[in-house]
C-alpha cells in the first residue's frame, strides 16, 4: 500500500503545482493586461506633448531646415496625435470595461513605432541644420526626444521599445557618421544615454507591475472576502429563517394551550416551556434588531421631552432588579428639555442599566445627567468589573462579551452594544466610555438640549392595549407554507373567537376567496412562500378579488438587510418571527378596528 500512498501524494503535489502555475500564469496575464490598460489610459499625456513639441520645433527650424521635410514631419506627428485621439475615445467606449482584445497590443506597439520612426527620421533629414547656429537646439532635440516619453510609455515595455529604439538609433548612426569629433563623442554619449534609458525604463516598468500585481491580489483577496462573507450571511439567515419557523409556531401553540391546562402541575410546566421560547425569542429578536438597523429601516421620531421623566421611568424599571443583587439604585432628576427619539434613546439606556446590574456585584449604580454648553450628557456609572482599555472598542463588536468564557446566556449575547452603537449613528448622538478595570464603568450620551416647548412623554411612547374584544363571525386569511405555522395561527385566532381560513399559496387563497360566501377582513400572510411566492406579489393578485380596504400583516422570518427592507417596502404591517401572542393580538386588534392604536417597537 506504501507505494500507492506514494503515487497518491505524488498526484495530489502534482495536481497543487499545476494549479498554481496555472493562476500564476493567470496572474503574469492579468498583470499584463492592466498595463496595456494604463498604457491607453495616459495617451492624452503622449498625444499633447509630441503635437505641441513638432509645432515649436516647425517654428524654431523654419528658416534653417527645408520646408517639406519640416512640414511632412509635422504632418506625420499631428498625425500619429489624431490617431491617438480616436483610439483613447475607442478605448474609452470598448476597452474600459471589456476584456481587451488582441488588436488593442498591436494597435499601441504600432503607434508608439510610427511615433518613434518620425522623429528618428529628423535626425537624417533635418540634422546638420542649414545655419550653424541652430546646431544646438538640434543637439537638446536629438538627447530630449527619445527620453521624454519614458514615463508615459515604460509601463507597457512592448511599446516603449517600439518608440525608443527607432527614434534614438537614426541619431546615434547621423552623429556617428558626422565629421567633427565632438558630434562623434555625442553620438557614443547617446550610446551610453541608451543603455541608462534602458535600465531605468526596465526598473521602472519592474515597479509598475509590482504594483499592480499586489493591487490584483489585493483585490482578488477582497473579492474572495466579499465572497466568503455573502456566503455566511446567506447561511446565517436561511438559518434563522428555518430556526424562526418552529419558534414562531411554538408561541401559538403554547398560548392556544394555555386556557386548556387546569391542573397546577401541567401550568408549571407549560409555564416553563413558555420561559424557554420567550428566552430564544429574545436572541432571534437581538440578532433581528442588527438586520433591521443594517437595513436603514428604523425610523427616527425625534421630539422634545424632559429628560427626567425618562430617568425616573428607568429607575422604577430597574430598581427591583438592582436591589435584588443587593446594589444601590439612584439617580439624578433634571427638568432639562432634550431632543431625540425617546424610544430609541430609552433602548440604549435600557442596554447601558442592563449591562451595569448585571456585571456589578457589589456596591451600586447611578443614572444621572449634566449639562456641557448646548448638550446634556446622560450617563450610567457602576462599581462593576470594570473594561480594559484594549476592550474599549471590541466591546461594541457584534457577539464579544467580557467576563463570559462559557457563553452563559443569562448574561446575554453580546448584542447590546453593537446595538447601541447602531442606534446612536442613527440618532446622531456621541456615546463614550470611561472606566478602570476592577474599579467600575461610566457609558455616557451625549444630547441636543432644545429650548422649545416639551411634549408629555407618555404620549410619545403610547404602549398599545392587549385587549382583544371578540368579534363573533369576522374572517381571517392565513397563508403560510409551514402547515405548523397554519395550524397554530388557526388554533389561536380561533380562541379569539375569530373565523380561520388557511392556505398554503397564493393560487389556493385566490380559489378560496373566489369561492367563498365572503372575503376575509383580514389577510395574514408570510412574506416567502413556496414555489418562490413573495407576500407583496400574492397581495398585488388578491387585491383585484378584494375589498380596497382590505388590511394585510406580513409576517417575515427573513433576517438578510436587503429582504427586510423589501418587505418594509411593500407597505404593509410588518412582524417578524416569533411574533408574540400578545404582539399578534395588538396588531390584529388594530386592523379589525381602525380606532385602536399600535406602536412599532
Amino acid at each position: 500500500m506504501a507505494w500507492w500512498y506514494k503515487s497518491r501524494r505524488t498526484d495530489i503535489g502534482g495536481a497543487l503545482m499545476e494549479k498554481t502555475a496555472a493562476a500564476l500564469e493567470q496572474l503574469v496575464e492579468r498583470v499584463a493586461e492592466e498595463q496595456l490598460r494604463t498604457h491607453y489610459r495616459q495617451l492624452p499625456a503622449v498625444i499633447v506633448a509630441p503635437a505641441l513639441g513638432g509645432l515649436f520645433t516647425t517654428w524654431v527650424l523654419w528658416r534653417a531646415v527645408n520646408h517639406h521635410y519640416l512640414l511632412i514631419g509635422l504632418g506625420g506627428v499631428l498625425s500619429i496625435s489624431l490617431l491617438r485621439i480616436w483610439l483613447y475615445k475607442w478605448y474609452l467606449y470598448e476597452g474600459e470595461t471589456r476584456a481587451l482584445h488582441p488588436r488593442w497590443r498591436i494597435l499601441a506597439i504600432a503607434t508608439a513605432a510610427a511615433s518613434g520612426l518620425i522623429w528618428g527620421s529628423a535626425a537624417i533629414f533635418l540634422y546638420p541644420p542649414l545655419l550653424p547656429e541652430y546646431e544646438v537646439y538640434m543637439l537638446v532635440l536629438l538627447a530630449l526626444v527619445p527620453v521624454a516619453p519614458v514615463a508615459a510609455l515604460a509601463v507597457y515595455m512592448p511599446a516603449f521599445y517600439a518608440y525608443y529604439i527607432p527614434c534614438i538609433a537614426p541619431f546615434i548612426v547621423t552623429l556617428s557618421v558626422q565629421d567633427a569629433r565632438a558630434e562623434r563623442m555625442t553620438a557614443l554619449l547617446l550610446v551610453m544615454m541608451m543603455g541608462a534609458t534602458l535600465t531605468f525604463a526596465n526598473k521602472y516598468s519592474a515597479i509598475l507591475s509590482e504594483a499592480i500585481r499586489l493591487r490584483l491580489r489585493l483585490v482578488d483577496k477582497k473579492r474572495a472576502l466579499e465572497q466568503s462573507i455573502a456566503v455566511k450571511t446567506r447561511f446565517l439567515a436561511a438559518a434563522s429563517h428555518d430556526l424562526r419557523q418552529p419558534v414562531h409556531a411554538m408561541g401559538l401553540f403554547i398560548e392556544s394551550l394555555a386556557p386548556r391546562i387546569d391542573d397546577a402541575e401541567g401550568r408549571k410546566l407549560l409555564q416553563q416551556i413558555s420561559g424557554s421560547v420567550i428566552c430564544l425569542r429574545r436572541m432571534l429578536d437581538a440578532m433581528l434588531d442588527i438586520s433591521r438597523l443594517d437595513a436603514e429601516i428604523v425610523k427616527v421620531q425625534r421630539c422634545n421631552f424632559r429628560v427626567g421623566e425618562l430617568l425616573s421611568r428607568l429607575h422604577e424599571e430597574f430598581f427591583p432588579l438592582a436591589r435584588r443583587k443587593g446594589l444601590r439604585f439612584d439617580y439624578v432628576d433634571s427638568q432639562t428639555v432634550v431632543n431625540s427619539d425617546p424610544v430609541l434613546l430609552q433602548r440604549i439606556l435600557r442596554n447601558f442599566l442592563s449591562n451595569a446590574v448585571r456585571y456589578t456585584a457589589r456596591g451600586g449604580i447611578l443614572l444621572g445627567c449634566r449639562r456641557h454648553g448646548v448638550c446634556m450628557s446622560v450617563w450610567v456609572c457602576d462599581t462593576g468589573v470594570g473594561i480594559p482599555a484594549s476592550r474599549r472598542e471590541e466591546i461594541f463588536q457584534e457577539f464579544y462579551q467580557l467576563k463570559n468564557p462559557e457563553r452563559n446566556p443569562d448574561r446575554g449575547l453580546g448584542l447590546g452594544l453593537s446595538i447601541v452603537r447602531r442606534l446612536a449613528s442613527l440618532l446622531k448622538h456621541d456615546v463614550q466610555v470611561r472606566s478602570r478595570e476592577g474599579a467600575g464603568s461610566t457609558f455616557s450620551i451625549e444630547l441636543p438640549r432644545s429650548a422649545e416647548n416639551p411634549c408629555s412623554l407618555e404620549s410619545a411612547m403610547q404602549e398599545c392595549s392587549l385587549a382583544f374584544p371578540r368579534r363573533e363571525g369576522q374572517l381571517v386569511l392565513v397563508i403560510d407554507d409551514d402547515s405548523s405555522v397554519r395550524l397554530g395561527m388557526a388554533m389561536l385566532l380561533e380562541s379569539w373567537g375569530l373565523e380561520v381560513i388557511c392556505c398554503a399559496t397564493g393560487t389556493q387563497a385566490l380559489a378560496e376567496i373566489c369561492d367563498g360566501q365572503r372575503g376575509p377582513g383580514l389577510v395574514i400572510i408570510d412574506y416567502r412562500l413556496s414555489q418562490g411566492e413573495t407576500a407583496p406579489a400574492v397581495i398585488a393578485r388578491l387585491r383585484s378579488v378584494l375589498d380596497e380596504h382590505t388590511p394585510f400583516i406580513i409576517i417575515t422570518g427573513d433576517t438578510a438587510p436587503e429582504r427586510i427592507r423589501e418587505a418594509h417596502n411593500a407597505g404593509h404591517m410588518l412582524l417578524h418571527k416569533p411574533v408574540a401572542p400578545g404582539r399578534l393580538k395588538a396588531c390584529v386588534n388594530v386592523l379589525l378596528d381602525p380606532e385602536a392604536r399600535v406602536v412599532e417597537p
